[in-house]
């Protein structure tokens, strides 16, 4: 089965590094997450281990998601031209194969 955020990067290709998509989710939908292809990204995960040669195998970002007691937020690059459209958002989140109704909000924010 093909990751949720495949058809999202294969759509666009000129990334702004200024700016992440930042997609807040209910925590009652995080198995249907895991089953688009994410995972949870674990304070271990950030670590370096030189002696197993770990350098933050959660990277990128948009295979993985924080989860807190209230909810789960995923993060994803922005194309340049997300600001053309008054309905990216709603576009980006059926390329990420996300469901409206797990969505608490989304927002496109500065880095």
């Amino acid at each position: 089965m093909p990751n949720s955020w495949d058809d999202y990067y294969s759509h666009y290709s000129d990334w702004d590094e200024a700016h992440s998509f930042n997609v807040r989710i209910q925590l009652r939908f995080e198995e249907n997450l895991k089953f688009l292809g994410y995972s949870e990204l674990l304070e271990h995960d950030f670590l370096l281990s030189l002696e197993d040669s770990f350098i933050d195998k959660a990277l990128p970002q948009n295979r993985t998601y924080i989860k807190n007691e209230d909810e789960i937020v995923l993060s994803f690059e922005v194309p340049f031209d997300w600001s053309i459209d008054s309905d990216w958002e709603d576009r980006a989140l059926v390329l990420l194969g996300i469901k409206e109704e797990w969505v608490i909000d989304s927002s496109v924010e500065d880095n």
